[in-house]
């Protein structure tokens, strides 16, 4: 695996030259992520799995406020690149969801992300995950 690191933060890029392209081109979205202290955050290539996205963005949340923090940031990302976007959950406090076709961003607490381990279901699928530099 090669290894980029985008302000301060070392990710690691799968092999795959297809999973390749498509982490970089949404690679700005999980900077500002990270950038407003998401934790686990991953990139899930789901085109041969799923059929209806190509790349699934999970996060997690520290706490309700981070949840609706992250929840805007990637919200004013996905509608600068997308038509429209999807919102499920707006309300729940366990997970969030905008779905931009395309890209499909998960906003997990803690606790939902242990319970639902979603990366384990698209287990056969490319990863990429931002490693926080400061953990």
């Amino acid at each position: 695996m090669s290894s980029v690191e985008p302000m301060g933060s070392q990710i690691r890029v799968p092999d795959g030259e297809a999973s390749e392209s498509l982490f970089k081109r949404y690679r700005a979205l999980g900077i500002r992520l990270m950038d407003k202290h998401a934790k686990d955050v991953t990139f899930i290539d789901v085109r041969n799995t799923l059929g209806v996205a190509d790349l699934f963005v999970i996060v997690t949340a520290l706490n309700d406020v981070h949840m609706d923090a992250l929840e805007a940031e990637a919200e004013e990302y996905l509608e600068s690149h997308f038509d429209s976007i999807r919102r499920e959950g707006e309300d729940s406090r366990r997970w969030r969801l905008l779905d931009a076709g395309d890209v499909v961003v998960h906003i997990f607490s803690r606790d939902a992300r242990d319970f639902y381990r979603i990366e384990k279901i698209w287990g056969d699928s490319e990863v990429m995950t931002f490693e926080d530099p400061d953990a």
